[in-house]
This record gives structure tokens, C-alpha cells and sequence, in this order.
């Protein structure tokens, strides 16, 4: 792995472990296994590198789920199913469950900073409308009046990532995202 891909793999997991604010230059430097010359070589600040794990993160997104799943134009019920089953994937053998990386993210800098906000916002406006979009397959009502209920699942999936991350309990993510498959998609 190149050294820019060490760091932001590296910081995307800090980040995700110990939040953006109390994540170091140095903590980076030291997982990642860099000096920091050739950190700041790579990245102007801390704030750059943020946004380049933000962007890193939206691309595993777009590719594993949006692109490969949602995009795909098959059975809508199945390919709602399988986002879901994508979700769990990403979360099921970790030994410690920190939560959504996304969500985490969005909870500690979305408010804080537009240059921050505006991608996490653009991520989760292509997942509503993508989901919205198979539920008009299923229903038959225009993806307009669906926004809404696109969003509660969305707001159902990080609920239940957020359960994960204080019961520590993987079945508790599993037995709640089938809950969502049941609500959602009978």
C-alpha cells in the first residue's frame, strides 16, 4: 500500500475508534507508520486529510453499496435486502463495534464545518433517493412521496449501528436490521 493510502486507511480507522478531535497528527503518523514530512507532503493539515477519509469513505459507499447493490436495477425487494445484508457485513466480525464511520462523522463534524458537511450530506442524499427509488418500484408511488420513508429506513439502519456500538452486541444490530427488512419491506 503507498504511503497516502497507508495514512488515510490508518486515520480512517483512528477516526472511527477515537473521533476526529481526539485523533493526533501523531497518533496518524505512528499507525500509519510515516514521518511527518511525508504526512505533510501528502496533506496541508489534518482538516485535508479529514476530507480526504470522508472522501474515502463515500467511495466504498458509491462502489460496495450504491453501485454494486442499489444500482444494479434488479428485484427491488432484493436489492433492499441486500443493502441491508451489506450493512451488517461491514460490522459483523469486528471485535470492537465503534459504530457507522459515516455516522460517526457526521455526528462530530457536520455541524461544525460546511466543507465537512456538504459530502456527508451528498452520501446520504444519493442513499435516499436510491432507496426511495426501489420502494417506488415496490409501491408504485412516486419516488417524491418517498423520500420520507426512505429517510426512517436509513434512520432505522443508523439507529441500529448505534445500538451495536453500546450493547456490543452483534446480534442486537442483526435482530434489528431484520426488524427493518420485516417494516420495510413486506
Amino acid at each position: 500500500m503507498k504511503t497516502k493510502e497507508r495514512i488515510i486507511e490508518a486515520s480512517k480507522q483512528l477516526i472511527c475508534q477515537k473521533g476526529f478531535a481526539d485523533t493526533s497528527i501523531s497518533d496518524i503518523l505512528k499507525a500509519a507508520d510515516v514521518g511527518k514530512g511525508q504526512f505533510y507532503y501528502y496533506f496541508a493539515s489534518k482538516k485535508v486529510l479529514c476530507l480526504a477519509v470522508i472522501e474515502s469513505h463515500v467511495r466504498d459507499w458509491e462502489e460496495n453499496c450504491f453501485l454494486a447493490i442499489l444500482e444494479q436495477g434488479n428485484d427491488p425487494k432484493q436489492d433492499l435486502s441486500d443493502m441491508i445484508d451489506w450493512v451488517f457485513a461491514k460490522h459483523q466480525d469486528e471485535f470492537q463495534h465503534y459504530g457507522c464511520p459515516v455516522g460517526n462523522l457526521i455526528i462530530e463534524l457536520a455541524a461544525l464545518d460546511e466543507d465537512y458537511r456538504q459530502p456527508l450530506a451528498q452520501l446520504y442524499e444519493h442513499w435516499t433517493q436510491l432507496i426511495a427509488g426501489k420502494l417506488s418500484q415496490l409501491t408504485g408511488k412516486p419516488v417524491a412521496e418517498l423520500s420520507l420513508p426512505a429517510q426512517q429506513m436509513i434512520a432505522a439502519i443508523q439507529g441500529s449501528i448505534l445500538l451495536l456500538k453500546l450493547s456490543q452486541d452483534v446480534h442486537v444490530l442483526h435482530d434489528n436490521l431484520e426488524q427493518v427488512k420485516t417494516s420495510y419491506l413486506v
